[in-house]
């Protein structure tokens, strides 16, 4: 009886699967998941390797700004996907499909079918089965798209870009991989740059926020008496996206999402897409004081003209004011030269450029090799190179003496110009005010120096804001 009781249990139990236990899933997927990081991790090892080895018979892939051609993916090879942990990353993601081609409902469901298609290519996990295009717009020139690769809780952002009209193979032989996985942000930004004249100008410049952020554009900067900034904003897009081809990169971006300012700086992010000018062209050094390197005074007018356009500023032709050499306390005693653009509300932008790179600031993501700062028509007051601090100052020819200020007040050092001219050992960041005196010590004017204690990328407007 006993034996027959078990048989008949044992009979019953057999269609039984237990329910899946959810830790135990979790805990798979983060096995797996380590293991896939782990096989890219290798394989990226393989790659630095092999890249530097001289490459035959293939063209690297045309890519976008702070995208790298990839070789062929090994087999199985993936970049990890991001976990999707943020609230405005997960609205981003719902938000419908933008564009003036969302409403080609063939088209973008082609995208979707050819990208997820095109997965090993892209170096996507083949479990990211869902496909979604979150942008597919033509511009003058150029078409672009934005594709997201997701499951439930992740996700792998891919965006692709090709000539207007571009098909849907074009387009993803011009989607890049980044050399690092990329994380998830709410604000995504890219460009394009084209070759032009020996240098690069931008021709795509892209940004994409969730569905319903107002995105404002402006390009008249102009640069106030007292360092600050006025401008006017043109309405792009109440849909929480910007495209912009060739010739329009050369503004500020502001994007406002459930009233409040998430992101307000350089079109594009910030990306170093604009170089607008030609360096090298001559420029004239009438008027300017001191002994003057045409060559690199020409080089300071580009990159004051590439700063005032990054920054969405207005202003009149750059001037050279000052060239020579600085003093022997500066890091190599350079050869340098400084110009200067005013906007017609009275405020300027100043650059001083260097003859070679300084060392390495602390700030490495500006230039190393010029420095900017706001004045007036009669003053400057610039940062020089070098770890040692200091300043140069250029103001009224008949000034022969400079004292510099700090918040309280108080003079915090000194120096003697020359023709208006002269360096002083300072730290920049206390300096707040300026005064010059004549030879007979009379008092010949003062000046607030705004904006030295901010970082060098900021001293030419206001400051980029990121508050998502």
């Amino acid at each position: 009886m006993d034996d027959e009781i078990k048989q008949a249990l044992a009979r019953l139990a057999e269609p039984v699967v237990p329910r899946p236990d959810p830790y135990q899933r979790l805990l798979v997927r983060v096995r797996r998941r380590r293991q896939r990081r782990a096989a890219l991790t290798c394989v990226t090892g393989l790659m630095a390797v092999a890249m530097a080895l001289p490459l035959f018979g293939a063209a690297g892939r045309s890519t976008l700004t702070g995208v790298a051609s990839s070789p062929p993916p090994a087999a199985g090879t993936f970049q990890p996907a991001s976990w999707i942990d943020k609230p405005t990353v997960r609205q981003l993601l719902n938000s419908p499909t933008r564009g003036n081609l969302a409403g080609d409902k063939a088209l973008i469901a082609d995208i979707e079918r050819q990208y997820r298609k095109a997965r090993a290519e892209l170096l996507v996990d083949p479990a990211l089965d869902e496909v979604k295009v979150l942008l597919a717009h033509d511009a003058p020139g150029a078409r672009v798209v934005v594709v997201v690769f997701l499951d439930e809780s992740h996700g792998l952002l891919r965006h692709g870009s090709g000539q207007a009209g571009a098909s849907v193979r074009e387009l993803l032989n011009k989607t890049g991989t980044p050399v690092e996985p990329q994380p998830l942000e709410p604000l995504v930004f890219f460009g394009r740059r084209m070759p032009v004249n020996g240098g690069h100008i931008a021709d795509l410049t892209v940004g994409l926020a969730p569905a319903g952020c107002l995105v404002e554009a402006s390009a008249d900067g102009r640069i106030q008496p007292d360092g600050s900034v006025r401008r006017t904003w043109q309405v792009v897009s109440a849909e929480g996206f910007v495209v912009r081809g060739a010739g329009r990169a050369a503004e500020r971006w502001r994007f406002t999402c459930d009233g409040a300012v998430r992101y307000a700086g350089p079109a594009g992010g910030g990306l170093g897409v604009i170089i607008p000018t030609e360096p090298g062209t001559p420029v004239s050094t009438a008027g300017a004081r001191g002994s003057v390197d045409a060559t690199l005074a020409a080089a300071a007018v580009h990159d004051l003209r590439r700063e005032l356009d990054h920054h969405g500023l207005t202003g009149g032709s750059p001037e050279v004011i000052w060239g020579g050499r600085l003093p022997a306390w500066v890091a190599g005693a350079p050869v340098a030269a400084l110009v200067s653009s005013c906007s017609a509300d009275g405020g300027c932008a100043a650059l001083l450029k260097t003859e070679a790179k300084a060392p390495p600031r602390m700030d490495s993501g500006s230039p190393p090799d010029y420095w900017t700062a706001t004045g007036s028509p009669a003053l400057a007051v610039v940062q020089v190179p070098g770890k040692t601090g200091g300043v140069l100052v250029v103001g009224p020819e008949p000034a022969v003496r400079v004292e510099l200020l700090d918040g309280k007040g108080r003079t915090i050092a000194s120096g003697r110009l020359e023709t208006g001219v002269g360096a002083v050992r300072v730290d920049p960041r206390k300096v707040t005010k300026v005064k010059i005196f004549d030879r007979e010590g009379r008092f010949l004017r003062t000046e607030a120096t705004p904006r030295l204690d901010v970082n060098l990328g900021e001293r030419l407007g206001e400051p980029t804001v990121r508050a998502w």
